[in-house]
């Protein structure tokens, strides 16, 4: 009921918006779509296809083999589930979340792996922190392998932190594709899946994109504020805020924005949960589980940021003030 409440505001104001600010709502509209079709279609939809088609010719185990033994030591992960680890540091949001769900619709996964991968195995992808994040927002290139080591450390320490020591069942052996089951229906079924799910992420991105409008529209004036709130709600444009922030110094806008990008915006978040569709899996633990990530991102940086640039006897939070 709660849920239902959330949703019917959100499109009572959306659509408030687009009657009483057509011009400001229709730019902000095309600008999600815009970065859905250049970044998130020509990255994604092939991704999405191509990984679908390996899990259901169970070609997972082949390009696991190296990691799946460091995976199975440290996280308890079956194949399958290091499959989804190694996919969701490389491929970006929502890849991780869609990976964890198919494999647990497919039984490749027990559903308990597949909410523990959840928690951890969602993240940015390494080309938009260093492209768009480091380089081209905040024009910081030599803080890339701070910023790598940070981002992705978090949710590895998270899981490590948040692990029950068991060891997931591997039920890659229980179910195999025979060659004769081969055939272009499933190359079909994986395309037409693709394309659902890559159009999803468009609806979302463009809502999303039109909330962070309205919402700039009317705390403006408060530029720390503005920063904050429109990345905790979508990271792209909350990064770009950030960056261009007059109150904000490089080594302000590089922890906020590795805090916003860590923890994924709740545009991620519904991305997420539309990914999860059919499954037991959570997207309520996934946002606590970003959440606690996302400060444990934060809290190095700026530990990084006192260590480095300040002496010690300073307190930590005044090198953001430098």
């Amino acid at each position: 009921m709660r849920k239902k409440f959330i949703y019917m505001t959100v499109s009572l104001i959306l659509l408030a918006f687009l009657l009483l600010a057509p011009v400001q709502a229709a730019a902000a509209s095309s600008e999600g779509l815009l970065l859905w079709f250049h970044t998130l279609l020509p990255m994604l939809l092939p991704f999405f296809i191509l990984s679908r088609l390996l899990i259901a010719l169970d070609g997972v185990s082949g390009i696991t083999r190296f990691l799946a033994p460091l995976a199975r030591s440290f996280f308890g992960l079956s194949p399958n589930g290091s499959f989804c680890l190694l996919t969701g540091f490389l491929c970006g949001y929502p890849v991780g979340a869609k990976i964890s769900a198919d494999l647990v619709r497919e039984n490749r996964i027990t559903p308990e792996e597949g909410a523990y991968l959840l928690t951890f195995t969602n993240n940015p992808s390494p080309a938009f922190l260093t492209g768009y994040c480091l380089t081209e927002a905040l024009e910081l290139p030599e803080r890339v392998p701070v910023s790598l080591l940070l981002v992705y450390g978090a949710p590895l320490l998270y899981a490590a932190l948040t692990r029950h020591r068991q060891t997931f069942p591997d039920l890659s052996i229980e179910k195999k594709t025979s060659g004769s089951q081969i055939s272009f229906k499933i190359v079909d079924a994986c395309i037409m899946d693709g394309l659902e799910n890559i159009l999803k992420l468009g609806g979302y991105l463009i809502l999303f994109s039109m909330l962070a409008k309205l919402l700039l529209l009317l705390i403006g004036s408060l530029p720390l504020c503005s920063c904050l709130t429109v990345g905790l709600l979508e990271i792209t444009n909350g990064i770009a805020l950030t960056a261009a922030s007059p109150i904000l110094t490089k080594r302000a806008a590089w922890a906020l924005s590795l805090f916003i990008v860590s923890f994924g915006g709740l545009s991620g978040a519904a991305q997420t949960e539309s990914m999860l569709q059919g499954t037991q899996l959570s997207v309520l633990s996934y946002l606590k589980a970003k959440a606690g990530t996302a400060l444990l991102t934060a809290c190095f940086a700026i530990l990084y940021l006192g260590l480095t640039d300040l002496p010690l006897a300073l307190p930590l939070p005044a090198v953001l003030l430098r």
